[in-house]
This record gives C-alpha cells, sequence and structure tokens, in this order.
C-alpha cells in the first residue's frame, strides 16, 4: 500500500513537472490532444494531477493548461470528478468557474447527450460569467462563448440581459463580439441600441463589419450610434492607439462541400476556415431552393485537418444517395447569399445559430456564380410563389420545371381524345422561351400546349 501511495505521488509529481515546462499560449490544438491523450494513458492518479492545478491559484499558466486539456479527454474518470466537485458546498468560485468552462466545451461528450450540468448541479451564472479570467476568454473559441450565451442567458428577459451585458462588455474582449452578433440578430432594439454604441470600444475588422450591418438598421438611434462608434473605431486606427485586446486573427476559407437533393430543392453545405494555428472551424447548413432559405444550421471548433476529413467521409457515408461534390470558395458564398436574401423575402427568420458562425463568411467579397440555380423559383404553372414545410406536399419537379402540390394535381382534359389527368400524370415534351408547355397524353400519348 505504500508503495502504491509512493508511486501515485511520483506519478502527479511529472505531471506537474510536465505542465510547468509547457507554455499554454505555444500548445497548439493538435499538440494539446496529443498531451492530453498521454496523461489519460497514465491512468487516474495522473488525470487527478490536472485537477490538483485548477486549485492552484497563482499558476495561471498551469490553470489554463489543466482547462485545455481535460476538455480534450473523453474520458467518465473527468466528468465524475467534475460531477463530484461542483457539489461541494464550499468550492473556490475560481475552481468552480473553472470546471464550468470545461463543461461548456465538452458540450455533451460526457454521457450520449445529457450534460452533467443538468443533474440538479448549478447552471452557469452571471457572477461565474463575469469571473471568467484572460485566461478563460483565451481559452475559449468566440463562437464557443456564444453558444454558451445562447445556452444560458438567451431566454432571460432583454431587461436582464442588457443588464448583463452592460457589466460584461465592460472588459471589449474581442470574442465577446459573438454574443453581439447573436443579440442583434435576436434584435431587442434596447440591446441593439446599447451594442451599436458600445462596440465603439472595440477594435479589429469584425466590431466594423457589425456596426456596417447595423448602418442599415430600422431603428434610427441605432443606425446614429452605429455610425459614432464606426468614428471611433476608425480614429483609434488611424491615430494607431494600442488597443484594449488583440483583435482576432481572421481565419482564411479552407474547405467547401455540398450534397444536393434536386428533387426536395435542399442543399446541405460545409463551409470551413482554417485558422492561423492550423485549428479548422466549419459551419453546416441546410437550404431550401424553393422557400425557406436557410433552414437550420451548426458548426465546430477546434478540429484537426485528420479529424475534419473523417467528418466529411462520415457524411458522404450518411448522404451516400445524394449527388455530392466539393466546390469552390465562389459557389459556396452565393449558395449562403442566395439562401440568406430567399429568407428575407419570403420571411422566414434566420436560425439563430447562424448569427454564431456567420463571421466565417461574411467577410468575404462576394461575386455571383451563375452556375448556381436560382432560389425562390414561382410555380411553373399558376406563377405563385412556392411553399415548402413539415406539413405542405412537395413540388413537382421534372428537370428545371418546378411546380407547386395544388397544380401537379390540377385536372387536365386532353383535346384530341378528351381523356382527363393530372399535371404529373402527363409527360413534358417541351418548354420554350415564352413559357409554354408541351404535354404528352398519357391516354393517347398525343401531345397538347399548356400556357403558363
Amino acid at each position: 500500500m505504500d508503495d502504491t501511495l509512493v508511486r501515485n505521488h511520483r506519478l502527479r509529481r511529472r505531471i506537474h513537472q510536465m505542465i510547468a515546462g509547457q507554455r499554454a499560449e505555444s500548445l497548439s490544438v493538435d499538440d494539446a490532444r496529443e498531451m492530453a491523450a498521454r496523461i489519460q494513458r497514465k491512468g487516474p492518479q495522473a488525470v487527478q494531477a490536472l485537477f490538483d492545478r485548477l486549485f492552484d491559484e497563482e499558476d495561471r499558466n498551469g490553470h489554463r493548461l489543466a482547462i485545455m486539456l481535460l476538455t480534450e479527454m473523453d474520458d467518465p474518470v473527468v466528468f465524475e470528478k467534475i460531477h463530484a466537485l461542483l457539489k461541494r458546498p464550499h468550492l473556490p468560485e475560481k475552481v468552480r468557474v473553472a470546471l464550468l468552462a470545461i463543461e461548456a466545451l465538452r458540450g455533451d461528450a460526457s454521457s450520449g447527450g445529457a450534460p452533467l450540468l443538468t443533474d440538479g448541479l448549478p447552471e452557469l451564472t452571471l457572477d461565474s460569467l463575469l469571473q471568467f479570467s484572460e485566461d478563460f476568454w483565451e481559452t475559449m473559441e468566440m463562437e464557443e462563448v456564444s453558444m454558451l450565451w445562447r445556452e444560458n442567458f438567451a431566454d432571460e428577459p432583454p431587461e436582464d440581459r442588457l443588464l448583463m451585458l452592460e457589466m460584461l462588455m465592460k472588459t471589449a474582449h474581442p470574442k465577446l463580439l459573438g454574443i453581439a452578433n447573436l443579440e442583434i440578430a435576436m434584435g431587442n432594439v434596447k440591446i441593439v441600441q446599447f451594442l451599436a454604441q458600445k462596440l465603439g470600444q472595440f477594435d479589429g475588422p469584425l466590431p466594423i463589419r457589425i456596426l456596417q450591418r447595423l448602418q442599415s438598421h430600422p431603428d434610427l438611434v441605432v443606425r446614429t450610434l452605429a455610425d459614432l462608434s464606426l468614428e471611433q473605431v476608425r480614429e483609434r486606427a488611424r491615430s494607431a492607439s494600442p488597443p484594449k485586446a488583440p483583435p482576432l486573427p481572421e481565419a482564411r476559407f479552407y474547405r467547401a462541400h455540398m450534397a444536393t437533393d434536386a428533387m426536395s430543392g435542399h442543399y446541405s453545405l460545409i463551409y470551413a476556415v482554417k485558422s492561423p494555428d492550423g485549428q479548422i472551424k466549419f459551419l453546416v447548413v441546410l437550404l431550401d431552393r424553393w422557400d425557406r432559405g436557410v433552414i437550420d444550421c451548426w458548426g465546430c471548433v477546434r478540429y484537426s485537418t485528420e479529424e475534419f476529413n473523417q467528418l466529411l467521409a462520415a457524411m458522404a457515408r450518411d448522404f451516400a444517395d445524394l449527388q455530392q461534390r466539393r466546390i469552390t470558395k465562389r459557389p459556396a458564398l452565393t449558395l449562403l447569399t442566395n439562401a440568406m436574401e430567399l429568407n428575407v423575402r419570403r420571411r422566414h427568420a434566420l436560425p439563430l445559430e447562424l448569427a454564431v458562425w456567420c463571421h466565417l463568411f461574411d467577410h468575404e467579397p462576394f461575386k455571383n456564380d451563375p452556375s448556381i440555380p436560382e432560389f425562390g423559383v414561382d410555380c411553373g404553372v399558376c406563377r405563385k410563389p412556392l411553399r415548402t414545410g413539415p406539413r405542405l406536399a412537395p413540388p413537382w419537379v421534372l428537370g428545371d420545371l418546378v411546380v407547386c402540390h395544388r397544380c401537379s394535381k390540377r385536372s387536365l382534359r386532353c383535346p384530341m381524345c378528351g381523356g382527363s389527368a393530372t399535371l404529373s400524370e402527363c409527360l413534358v415534351t417541351r418548354e420554350d422561351s415564352r413559357g409554354q408547355i408541351d404535354l404528352r397524353c398519357p391516354h393517347c400519348f398525343e401531345t397538347f400546349p399548356i400556357n403558363r
């Protein structure tokens, strides 16, 4: 027994020495995963050494490294330990915040989609959020900060969220810009007015892009404040004033893939960017060409090239019955732009999650790709807008011709034999530039025209 205690002590000390010899800011995503796996293979005592570092408030580097490494461990021991520690009545607040941060970063990887925090444990509070250290902001990606806000605070009353934002935005940390994007998409005018004024204290290209969008906001106060804030940001840039925090590095376009279901008018698009440190972030969007534009979206961060390739291979297997291909940036941006414009035209709300990920592509110069089919086409017969949805029958599609469900079931009489048939029972043989369609009767096989 004494030998076991000595071995455990020596093992934990070696892990402490390993952490002390590694600077958090120089650890890449792949290196962090490799280091976490190496520690995990050494057993529970080695993992416990990382929890030791969370309690050392003087060792900022060790604290940050412990969060990074524990986040990368998909191990029941980790989650059981977090679960047990969060139940302690006198847990130091900094440790509690660190544990909540690990939970937020890991999402639902702990146990089949049921986060530990829902099991009678405390949810993330404003006090916890405000006490996140500078190290914590550096550990999280902007998208993770946004989703943390979405999951914990988006359902609070607007007046409460405004109070939270007033306190939180005092730091002007660039990773809070994701929360700003999210709140602007949610649309409460008082909050948007506050953000239009507050964004003048942020630096870099992202706040400029957000403020430029607010210049066309329907509220006059928002437009005015956005103009003033833009001038503040640009004035600091002209005077070379040092920013409060370094702007976020711009990620560059990496790859795009799409899967097409021509009959349903659906596209599934993956749009990926790569950060200067080699980390891949990507957005997956489901698009409806006929009516609804952007239907749904989700995204991920911290992917290595190998993991991203594995994801693509898995999706290729899942959508094996659809047409799939890799595309360049221009058609990918055309798909996204056309879909979002259709949401606006048909007055369908954009998914709120899109506000978390739109910065991956909204700064790219856009030129329409004519090879991408038109979005929001009308019925080829009645010329009324197509409508789609879970409770609506799909349109009838033949080549470039799309006909609403009502018109496809419309009864027609053949002028040759007098037989009756619906449009979907006939064969379309020709469509000319004047909008005339020739149909072949299913009874006598003669052709007759139908003018649209």
